[in-house]
């Protein structure tokens, strides 16, 4: 795991020494932390505000670790394949293949699904010019919110640089700052939720708008998260309503920690006063519709977002996390789609194919008249330029290209015979001159 020691160093006027590790539980953070912090002293009682930064570096840094997808990210010119000048056209290719590469519903390598998500990511920022030219600029940081600064870690950004940190500045003033940070940028954040959805081939060509149910946690209206039908809430008796405890840790060092009778809350809800519709937890499961635009163009496999759609965090403290839905495009039974182009075959009889004439061809946007030259042999293609797929965004429509299949008549009545004699007749003739 990444050491964050050097940032928090760099960060405040005190020594911090993980060994090139960082500690997830509270109780090997609180004695690591109090170890390396000699200005607050072994006997030193902390307090409130110290414990509540303490609190929230444990909750980054279990954050940071646990969503490797999100806050350390690979480079994602890398992760496509391509270079940092690559064009629109070679990074949607590089995405394309590897989309397909790595679809989970084909990829049944149990990492697929996080590599297919990475993926996406790096396509949605780099397909975009001025996404793009800012992640150029300010590298991974910037798909978390703008570039870090001052050399601290992600996140802390907000805090008035911290370049410029003086002696004079409030040691528990700026953990008040923190704890303010924290809750000021929803730090808490909701899973997310992943569905499919099956549509057909032309709403994939031609775009459309599906309603779907979805099922997610949410905020109980009744009792507005509270989980109080009264909004009678009895004191905690473990804590005395304070919502923490203390706990000795080695030679008389105490710590600060929440209160695991009432989670932190200071308060408990009675069992008559529980909100009958969500038991007293405030948080309820429930069926709901979203509307779900699908834009013009799109392929199957592809993970539309739509933000804050998803399940709401526990406590209701927070913000909700987004929603994917995957597509599932259906084949068509006349076209095929090979990138923005639409491939068709065509049944011409014999005659056509050899003296040339006009057919009708089926396209996306209807029945079209094609030529056919004579002399036009089986398998020949037909290029009809701007009849495919209209690229997302953009003026660019892809071609249709048309593949001749020549047909030849099982039977023949005795005129035709006779006709197609006197053919092979003249053709032996003249190739015998």
């Amino acid at each position: 795991m990444r050491c964050i020691s050097n940032s928090i160093n760099q960060t405040f006027p005190i020594k911090f020494n993980c060994n090139g590790l960082y500690h997830c539980n509270i109780p090997a953070l609180y004695h690591n932390f109090a170890k390396s912090v000699p200005t607050i002293g072994s006997a030193f009682l902390l307090s409130q505000k110290i414990s509540k930064f303490l609190k929230f570096l444990i909750n980054y840094i279990n954050r940071y670790d646990s969503e490797p997808s999100r806050q350390r990210k690979k480079d994602y010119y890398e992760l496509l394949g391509v270079d940092k000048k690559a064009s629109q056209a070679e990074i949607k290719k590089a995405y394309y293949s590897l989309a397909k590469k790595y679809h989970p519903d084909t990829n049944k390598d149990p990492t697929s699904k996080e590599k297919f998500v990475q993926i996406q990511e790096a396509y949605d920022m780099l397909s975009d010019e001025e996404k793009r030219a800012q992640y150029d600029q300010f590298g991974a940081s910037f798909a978390e919110g703008g570039p870090t600064g001052a050399g601290g870690f992600p996140g802390f950004e907000g805090f008035g640089g911290f370049g410029g940190f003086s002696g004079s500045t409030d040691f528990f003033d700026l953990f008040e700052g923190f704890n303010r940070r924290s809750r000021s940028t929803g730090f808490s954040t909701g899973s997310d939720i992943e569905v499919g959805l099956n549509i057909s081939f032309m709403d994939a060509i031609k775009g459309t708008t599906k309603t779907i149910t979805v099922e997610s946690v949410a905020t109980c209206k009744p009792c507005k998260g509270t989980g109080s039908k009264g909004g009678k809430k009895d004191t905690c008796k473990t804590c005395n309503g304070t919502g923490v405890q203390f706990i000795q840790i080695n030679s008389g060092f105490h710590m600060q920690t929440a209160c695991p009778e009432c989670n932190g809350k200071g308060t408990k809800i009675p069992v008559a006063n529980q909100c009958p519709t969500c038991g007293g937890h405030g948080q309820i499961k429930e069926r709901r519709p979203v509307s779900i635009p699908i834009p013009s163009g799109v392929e199957d496999g592809i993970a539309l977002r739509m933000p804050k759609q998803g399940n709401m965090p526990l406590g209701n403290e927070g913000v909700p996390g987004d929603l994917y839905v995957r597509l599932h495009v259906a084949p068509h039974e006349i076209f095929k789609r090979q990138g923005l182009n639409i491939h068709v075959d065509t049944m011409i009889p014999f005659y056509t194919a050899i003296l040339g004439g006009y057919i009708r061809v089926p396209t996306i946007d209807g029945n079209v008249e094609l030529k056919v030259p004579p002399g036009a042999q089986p398998e020949q293609q037909a290029l009809m330029k701007k009849r495919g797929i209209q690229q997302a965004n953009s003026n660019y429509r892809g071609d249709q290209i048309v593949t001749f299949k020549v047909t030849i008549p099982k039977t023949l009545t005795t005129k035709q015979r006779e006709l197609i004699d006197q053919f092979v007749s003249i053709s032996e003739g003249t190739k015998s001159k």
